[in-house]
């Protein structure tokens, strides 16, 4: 009988959290309607699906599923911080938030990125934008390199893409 009541507990769990997933993925594929991507891909679905596959890989946690499926709705969408917390949760809020730009220094800081899941999930977008930028021009790519790096090093050592290391900028 214990393993039936476990069983059961489990099958419920996993069935709010689908729901939860489920209501995340609507929302943000009606938020996101229109957008494209640089390839002229349906947004939705060259990146949104794209960072929330990604994360399926590295937690089963509900809430964090959510924020990568919801991570850009506040930055691209007309969505406020409030509609996030009264559609989902304050948990589901605050990672979209450690996750999004800040307006300052041309978005390319993120003050509020401090916890592992949040460290995670922006792995997570990151390295959907990194596989999808083979058709971005160089300068774009290198840019975005750059401003992807989390590691301290010289500008020397940095290998810019069409140059050899050790070959100066």
């Amino acid at each position: 009988m214990g393993l039936i009541y476990k069983k059961n507990i489990l099958e419920n769990r996993f069935n709010i959290n689908d729901n939860m997933v489920n209501k995340a993925l609507q929302y943000a594929k009606d938020k996101h309607k229109g957008q494209l991507d640089d390839d002229n891909n349906d947004y939705f679905k060259a990146h949104i699906l794209n960072v929330y596959n990604i994360a399926k890989q590295v937690s089963d946690d509900n809430d964090f599923l959510c924020a990568a499926i919801l991570h850009d709705t506040i930055e691209d969408c007309e969505v406020s911080a409030a509609d996030i917390e009264r559609e989902f949760n304050n948990n589901i809020l605050n990672l979209v938030l450690e996750i999004t730009h800040d307006k300052t220094d041309n978005g390319n800081v993120f003050p509020r990125l401090c916890t592992k899941q949040g460290i995670m999930l922006k792995f997570c977008d990151r390295l959907s934008n990194l596989s999808r930028m083979d058709n971005w021009n160089i300068n774009r790519q290198n840019q975005y390199l750059r401003r992807s790096k989390f590691w301290k090093s010289s500008e020397k050592d940095m290998i810019i893409l069409g140059q050899k290391k050790g070959e100066d900028i």
